[in-house]
């Protein structure tokens, strides 16, 4: 097959990627493009011109994803719609718009609107309290709901608590969206995944249903997310999930479970609230725990007995979390285990040696904590060389890939992102020194992520005797210019020696 002067890469591999999330938003109208209330309210008359009567219509948040940045500024207006906004062009219908997931903006509150009719199938009045000390249940001067209720919280109680009526992702709808996601994965280069932060029960079974039918065309590696709320439940089942889920875990080149996630100190505010919604989780696909350092501490202790791969947050309390894995280390060996630090996001050079003695594998999201974020982290006294640090990583020895957090999921973006370094406000350069080759950042992205999958000897590079997976490019990502570079299209995408997304013919 000649290339013209396009060029062939290995398959990519995203570390961290949350696929099943991108076909969700897609079942849902999206109010991206909307500059004043009129325009939202079109956009809901639209939607509820094609709704059955009386059923609910709902939306994806305002905003511009992927990050929703203050939606209220982007409207003519200034501030959000309210109930009786809603109920202009929707007296008859359920209208619901939802809040963004927490750590899409990381900016809360986070605003979800609901009309009037959404309101009263809820159940909530004058009178209804909040369920949460995170949530608030906006009134105006007279005491009545407007219809705009705030979530303080990173992770998101509303369709938990008050707005249970709001219709759920069903294991049939996510089936649908696992579906559209890999379809969308492909067309963007990405042909394995992995699951750091777990999986729930639900969509566990989701990969599993879409692999029975031979439909599962990306590669996928998930960590189970288990729902146990202390070690004594832990302990009583971490033998039998060693059994399939220990060391590279257990399945074949298409579907593969192993390790779990889980991490010390998140979301005690609303842990209670998740717990009792489970199965649910809504956006998450995974369950959030409450776990104190003591707790996770004996939980790390037990998947390092049963040989489990423990996959953990290092965004906040990385020192802490060293010290628990080093103490385990001394009781029992992770050499080779390759435990993960999610969320590489500052690592300073102290943790470096840690690291590396601990043969720990470091996954990082750029797009999020140096496009998004990192100029807020050099405002708020942050060294930027700290932030993402991959240089850094690569001369320490620490084995890390790059991952997209599915906020945006092509992995070229995420890409363009470690080699410019660059944040989205005013495009200042975070942490210059940590600038990568444009040969390191393509391995970050492919050998290294066949790595973390355990798989690094079928994967990650175009060798003999390995598989065929593949992404042809429309220009040379070692030599285009950097503004090019972002701009590359993905022309063709091979998963096993079959073409699974072609852009054109013209081969």
């Amino acid at each position: 097959m000649p290339l013209h002067g396009r060029t062939a890469l290995p398959g990519l591999i995203d570390a961290h990627a949350h696929m099943d999330r991108e076909g969700l938003r897609g079942l849902y109208p999206s109010l991206a493009g909307a500059r004043s209330i009129a325009d939202v309210q079109a956009l809901v008359r639209r939607a509820v011109e094609r709704a059955h009567p009386g059923e609910w219509v709902v939306f994806m948040p305002l905003g511009e994803p992927p990050y929703y940045r203050d939606p209220a500024a982007g409207l003519a207006e200034g501030r959000y719609p309210d109930r009786w906004d809603l109920d202009r062009v929707a007296p008859d219908h359920p209208v619901y718009i939802r809040a963004p997931w927490g750590f899409w903006s990381d900016r809360p509150p986070f605003v979800a609107i609901a009309n009037s009719l959404a309101l009263q199938r809820a159940g909530i009045g004058r009178d209804t309290a909040a369920p949460s000390s995170t949530v608030t249940i906006e009134r105006d001067p007279a005491g009545e709901p407007t219809g705009r209720l705030l979530e303080h919280d990173l992770i998101p109680v509303l369709e938990m608590t008050l707005m249970r009526a709001v219709p759920r992702f069903t294991p049939e709808l996510r089936l649908a969206a696992l579906r559209e996601s890999q379809r969308l994965y492909l067309a963007a280069g990405t042909t394995g995944v992995y699951e750091g932060h777990g999986v729930d029960p639900v969509v566990r079974q989701v990969y599993k249903r879409l692999w029975d039918q031979g439909e599962l065309r990306v590669r996928s590696y998930l960590a189970l997310s288990p729902l146990w709320t202390s070690p004594a439940d832990a302990a009583r089942e971490l033998a039998e999930w060693s059994a399939c889920a220990a060391g590279p875990g257990f399945g074949d080149d298409w579907l593969r479970i192993g390790g779990l996630g889980a991490s010390p100190d998140r979301s005690r505010a609303v842990a209670p609230l998740l717990r009792d919604a489970l199965p649910y989780t809504g956006w998450a696909g995974f369950v959030e725990q409450y776990w104190s350092w003591d707790d996770y501490r004996e939980l790390a202790r037990l998947a390092a007995r049963h040989d489990l791969r423990l996959n953990s947050i290092a965004s906040v309390g990385l020192e802490r979390l060293l010290d628990v894995w080093e103490a385990i280390d001394r009781e029992t060996s992770l050499a080779g285990r390759r435990w993960v630090l999610v969320h590489g996001r500052v690592i300073p050079p102290a943790a470096l040696p840690r690291i590396r003695r601990l043969g720990a594998v470091v996954t990082t999201i750029p797009c999020t904590h140096v496009y998004r974020d990192g100029l807020a982290s050099v405002e708020a006294g942050q060294d930027g060389e700290q932030v993402a640090p991959h240089r850094a990583l690569d001369e320490a020895g620490i084995p890390w890939a790059l991952a997209t957090d599915n906020k945006p999921y092509p992995l070229l973006e995420t890409l363009w992102v470690a080699l410019a370094r660059a944040e989205q406000r005013e495009g200042r350069v975070v942490g210059p020194g940590q600038r990568l080759s444009r040969a390191q950042a393509i391995r970050a992205a492919t050998w290294n992520g066949a790595y973390l999958c355990f798989d690094e000897r079928r994967r990650g590079s175009l060798e003999v005797g390995k598989l065929a997976d593949l992404v042809v490019l429309s220009g040379d990502p070692l030599t285009v210019d950097l503004d090019a570079f972002r701009n590359l299209r993905v022309e063709l995408t091979m998963v096993g020696g079959q073409i699974v997304h072609e852009a054109s013919t013209e081969y």
